[in-house]
């Protein structure tokens, strides 16, 4: 029997998928605990637009953040942070906090995954941080600036 899973069953299919299994499988033990359905040629219909839907919906939050991180190239973003005399922070700076900063300061959202730090920021200076999204690679500067 051929089925369309709604939920992700180790080793069986993850959601979303139609896979062909037995019939007794499907219906003692999938069907009956909505793990999936049986796949008629309605529901095959339907289960194939809902995927060109979510495909083109991927499609344009793919376009919007590469257009966001491409408008960070050169940019230059400041993060206040307690320091000691000596330039070192208290606390370090994380990828959170700075997407957290290019979102208050630039009115841009972007995910955490788009910047890779080598090392936690952990002194007081401006920073170079490179951001990757796809194929777009671009660079901005960070400003550390030491508060009371």
């Amino acid at each position: 029997m051929k089925v369309i899973f709604l939920k992700d069953v180790a080793k069986v299919g993850q959601h979303g998928t139609m896979k062909e299994v037995s019939d007794g499988y499907a219906l003692n033990f999938l069907i009956p605990r909505k793990l999936a359905m049986q796949a008629t040629p309605d529901k095959v219909a339907a289960h194939l637009a809902a995927q060109k839907r979510e495909g083109e919906a991927k499609e344009q939050q793919n376009k919007m953040i590469a257009n966001a991180v491409h408008g960070l190239k050169g940019g230059r973003v400041e993060i206040s942070a307690k320091a000691t005399e000596k330039g070192g922070l208290f606390k370090s700076i994380t990828v959170a906090d700075i997407v957290r900063a290019v979102h208050e300061q630039r009115k841009i959202s972007i995910p955490l995954e788009t910047i890779t730090l080598a090392k936690p920021i952990k002194e007081v200076g401006e920073h170079v941080i490179p951001i990757a999204f796809g194929a777009i690679k671009v660079e901005m500067t960070l400003a550390i600036l030491a508060s009371s």
